[in-house]
């Protein structure tokens, strides 16, 4: 017998016997009314706050309506309580009895007391290394789930629904802050059935009292882009969403969130740090969430500390590669490493999302092409995003040159700095880059814009680098792009763009 034949041979009696003990053990339980089935039902539902229909059939992997069925049947055995939310009579949540939780707790118990007798004889080195195998195994055939099949032809962009948000062509336009996508950009993407996004980082930098009252500044700005931009295409048909991107890093988050509901925004993105309170803050809105990731691991953090304390998941997530412009989730020494490993986490965090389906996940950082489009696609992404190409669109909020400093750089003009957030960041190396890696430039005054800048001891203002260059002062201000800005070598359009990435071959 080779070794492929023993491991499959085994696996399968592996599962027979375990799936046999638990269904003995349930025989000879207080729960002997309960079936395997059931019982997986309940430990799916768990102990945690009460959770929706929806929420435990995608766990299952089964129908809202063949979940229906099984409720109706723990209700009546006083295993599960079923209600309706006070604030939205439309909404059932279920939840474990004490009778359902006991039930779960005696399951865990005998799967406890099961892998204890079968490791009792191995040492404690033994042990972990078996317990490293079976994890190993565990974790690529998740991955293996996720990997689409082979089929002729390239992966083309095909409309998603973001749990009831229409996007026909799931193509994102990336936030570029200062001032570089604002409503003129947004709307353009828009209108060819994309994602437009408004930044939120210092958007009011224009405004008269920007200085003296930065907060109510930036408010009032953001208002005006967000409702500019679904003014503008608001008879459009088959248009994509508007929404905004919001560092979680901003002093004044809370308020750049609530303006952004008010204003109307369909969609709020949220990186530059772990959006673990977004949902509280946007708990009384239909907007979607959409957190930006740059690894499974921290996508599991974010899936997981959303359900717990808001009994939620995110809308979809967003993966941000090494490529990507400005700030980067990667330590500096990651970054080479990191690319190498760039469609290996794709489908690492598709495998995390395989217990939430509806969760759609858009893949940005070096996109530039249609064919990096079909790679990252064919690796599991539902979409893409992009942000350096659109910088020199004819639609782009950027000043002309801001435009030609992208249309005149070359790869080696393309670095990676330190910024006063406490992230790496990727700019063009220009005559501030230059200066400020010599000596520090003084602050003479802090606006108190972002949560983890200490303006005492940091060797520049990064307000007002990216403020100067984005009112066209390209060398002494800071120029963030992405990986493959010096690619950008001729104006175009926003729908030239489209046309390419939706074009049937």
């Amino acid at each position: 017998m080779n070794t492929v034949t023993k491991i499959n041979e085994t696996l399968v009696s592996l599962f027979n016997i375990v799936l046999k003990m638990e269904e003995k053990a349930l025989r000879q339980s207080t729960n002997h009314d309960l079936s395997i089935t059931e019982i997986h039902t309940l430990v799916a539902i768990g102990e945690g706050k009460p959770k929706t229909m929806t929420q435990v059939a995608n766990t299952l992997k089964i129908s809202v309506s063949t979940l229906t069925a099984a409720i109706n049947k723990l209700v009546n055995k006083d295993y599960v309580r079923r209600f309706r939310v006070p604030e939205d009579r439309r909404i059932v949540r279920i939840e474990l009895t004490d009778s359902g939780a006991a039930a779960v707790r005696e399951h865990e118990n005998f799967h406890i007391a099961m892998i204890s007798d079968a490791i009792e004889g191995l040492t404690h080195e033994e042990a972990h290394r078996f317990a490293e195998s079976i994890e190993n195994l565990n974790e690529f055939l998740k991955m293996r789930m996720v990997v689409h099949e082979k089929k002729e032809g390239p992966f083309e962009l095909a409309p998603i629904d973001i749990n009831g948000l229409k996007v026909p062509v799931p193509l994102f336009q990336g936030g570029m802050g200062i001032g570089i996508s604002l409503s003129r950009l947004a709307a353009a993407v828009s209108r060819c059935g994309g994602a437009g996004t408004i930044s939120a980082a210092q958007p009011g930098f224009n405004e008269e009292d920007f200085y003296t009252n930065p907060v109510e500044a930036n408010k009032r700005a953001l208002k005006r882009e967000i409702k500019k931009a679904l003014e503008a295409v608001k008879d459009v048909k088959d248009r994509g969403p508007i929404g905004v991107n919001i560092m979680c890093a901003s002093k004044d988050y809370d308020d750049y969130v609530l303006a952004s509901i008010e204003a109307g925004a369909e969609f709020i993105v949220s990186g530059a740090g772990l959006p673990t309170s977004l949902p509280g803050i946007a708990k009384n809105s239909s907007v979607k969430l959409i957190p930006i990731v740059s690894s499974a691991r921290a996508a599991d953090i974010i899936i997981k500390s959303w359900a717990k304390k808001y009994n939620r998941t995110p809308d979809a997530l967003i993966f941000e590669g090494p490529l990507a412009g400005g700030h980067l989730g990667f330590k500096e020494e990651q970054l080479e490493h990191e690319n190498d490993q760039f469609y290996k986490t794709i489908s690492e965090i598709k495998a995390v999302l395989e217990d939430l389906p509806d969760c759609k996940l858009i893949v940005a950082g070096g996109i530039y092409t249609k064919s990096d489009s079909e790679k990252v696609l064919a690796c599991g992404a539902d979409g893409i995003q992009l942000a350096t190409r659109f910088v020199t669109t004819e639609e782009c909020d950027a000043p002309e040159e801001f435009k030609q400093a992208y249309l005149n750089c070359k790869e080696e003009d393309i670095v990676i700095i330190k910024s006063p957030v406490g992230m790496p960041a990727r700019a063009l190396n220009n005559d501030f880059v230059k200066s400020v890696a010599l000596k520090p430039i003084p602050i003479k005054e802090c606006n108190g814009c972002l949560t983890t800048c200490n303006y005492k001891a940091a060797s520049y203002c990064i307000t007002e680098a990216l403020v100067k260059a984005a009112k066209g002062d390209v060398e002494n201000g800071l120029v963030f792009c992405g990986g493959k800005a010096y690619k950008n070598k001729k104006m175009e359009t926003v729908k030239e763009i489209f046309d390419e990435f939706v074009a049937k071959e």
